[in-house]
């Protein structure tokens, strides 16, 4: 005996007279689905940055952290807002990674230093910060990594630039003397080089920066102590 079954095509029931038919079918696709959004980004929201605005006032406005302004919107430099900017609010739960997947922290390269510039200094172009300090003193890996540049870049003189997981990186420069090799695994602490002031510099100093994915970010909100 024939059987009047219902096929769904296009958003549309079909009905169908075959023999023995005993379900719907399963559409390959169906036009009209929403699919469900990431509570996340269901949450947030535009903002065009005005006349006076800085990323402090900003994130009292909405409940958010100035760090959490910069890391959502990739700013390398959170001094540099424009009127009219676009920024992405983020939801209030944003968690900006501030530890290693297994809950290290990062040190400073130096046991005692003086901060001779800060971050976003020089006309919000510095992307790090100078740790000036003796000739020869120990510089220390802020963390466990992979030494992945041992040698000189213009400008900087002796460099070494360390990985990290989390795609995180951190760069000494001005080094008086350059101890790792590239490849080379460091513990935090090691020493891996001595404060110069090869390249630019006119004292001796440490340019350390801290960098993840390719974002240069203060040092001062992932550093312990």
């Amino acid at each position: 005996m024939n059987k009047r079954c219902f096929f769904l095509l296009a958003g549309l029931l079909v009905p169908v007279w075959l023999a023995g038919c005993a379900a719907t079918a399963t559409p390959t696709s169906v036009t009209g689905v929403t699919k469900p959004v990431d509570s996340q980004v269901q949450h947030e929201r535009d903002y065009r940055v005005r006349s006076g605005d800085t990323l402090t006032a900003i994130g009292k406005r909405f409940g958010v952290s100035s760090l959490q302004l910069q890391y959502r919107n990739n700013l390398s430099d959170p001094h540099a807002l424009s009127i009219g900017q676009r920024l992405v609010i983020p939801a209030g739960s944003l968690k900006v990674p501030d530890t290693f997947s297994d809950g290290a922290r990062f040190i400073w390269p130096l046991q005692r230093f003086d901060v001779s510039s800060e971050f976003g200094s020089r006309n919000n172009r510095h992307k790090g910060i100078d740790l000036r300090a003796p000739r020869g003193t120990p510089i220390r890996a802020a963390a466990d990594g992979v030494v992945h540049f041992a040698g000189r870049q213009r400008g900087y003189g002796k460099v070494i630039i360390i990985k990290h997981a989390g795609d995180i990186q951190t760069f000494y420069a001005h080094n008086d003397k350059n101890l790792v090799k590239k490849g080379q695994r460091v513990q935090q602490g090691d020493v891996i080089g001595t404060v110069g002031k090869t390249g630019n510099a006119t004292g001796y100093h440490v340019h350390f920066e801290f960098i993840r994915g390719r974002l240069p970010l203060n040092p001062r909100h992932y550093i312990s102590g």
